[in-house]
């Protein structure tokens, strides 16, 4: 969530949303679009204080926050809170009416394990790998439905929408957990509000560049010095991510991943390795002094 909204970087073995002091320092997407008129609102069918996290949304500068609390106990049917359905139900009763232009973050939580959906299943089989293509498929049922209701608003034509993963899943136990499928994911844009349509960008990035790419194509600006648009000519192509020891860099012709730990690299590919192993540890090293600092 800092990455998506303040273009901020995760960091090995810590975050930066647990720690309130430093993540309300950082610029935030949300605050911007509140100075341009825009009502903003956060959804969540889970429980808000998990991992300090309605702190950060708090200071994100959101107006209105929807969480658990706000669901009645017969809704408390998933591990974590309300099954997607019933969230993206009740976001669609709130938009019948609602004011333009409106910012809204929607955090689903059914595909997050333990893969347990309200469903017959569609696909057989009772391995882990099964559930979780359930679960992906329940959550994606769910925020198809609202979407097939949206387009019939008045609000359609004027709306953008962004779906975007937090991570993958590691559903194989032969998958290491500095692996380039743990935090490959995909991104989508689609509604009425976007003029070219069908085409597909192949530059490497991540969530840190979703602000800037957003804001330039709204024609605003911010300071958000880990971010790049995606949609530019003039950015380059990488991806920087991290796990708990370590972190991988990824550009067009090379990959590397780095184990802080050991200090070894566990995974290396392409023309020139050794040259995003140094911008990798590079991007690492500014994005400490700069956490540092906060």
């Amino acid at each position: 969530m800092p990455a998506i909204l303040d273009g901020y970087p995760a960091q090995p073995a810590q975050s930066i949303i647990k720690v309130p002091k430093k993540s309300q320092s950082l610029p935030s997407v949300v605050k911007i679009l509140i100075e341009n008129g825009y009502n903003s609102a956060f959804w969540y069918g889970g429980e808000i204080n998990f991992a300090n996290f309605n702190a950060f949304v708090i200071g994100s500068g959101f107006t209105s926050i929807i969480t658990r609390n706000n669901f009645g106990p017969e809704n408390y049917n998933s591990k974590w809170g309300v099954h997607d359905h019933i969230l993206f139900k009740t976001l669609e009763d709130s938009m019948k009416v609602v004011k333009e232009p409106f910012f809204k973050v929607v955090l689903t939580l059914s595909s997050h394990e333990p893969f347990d959906v309200p469903m017959e299943p569609f696909f057989t089989g009772k391995d882990v790998l099964s559930e979780y293509k359930n679960a992906v498929y329940y959550a994606d049922r769910s925020l198809g439905a609202f979407l097939d209701w949206a387009k019939g608003t008045d609000w359609w034509k004027n709306t953008l929408i962004i779906m975007v993963a937090d991570h993958a899943a590691r559903i194989t136990g032969d998958m290491p957990n500095y692996s380039q499928r743990v935090f490959k994911i995909p991104m989508v844009w689609v509604g009425g509000a976007i003029s070219k349509r069908g085409f597909r960008v192949e530059k490497l990035g991540s969530q840190v560049d979703i602000p800037t790419t957003l804001l330039n194509q709204l024609g605003l600006t911010g300071d958000f010095p880990f971010s790049k648009d995606l949609l530019s000519d003039q950015s380059k192509s990488f991806a920087f991510y991290t796990y708990n020891e370590g972190f991988g860099f990824i550009t067009d012709s090379s990959s590397v991943g780095f184990d802080l730990k050991s200090k070894t690299i566990v995974f290396s590919e392409g023309k020139s390795p050794e040259s995003a192993e140094r911008e990798g540890k590079a991007y690492l090293q500014v994005l400490f002094n700069d956490y540092i600092k906060r």
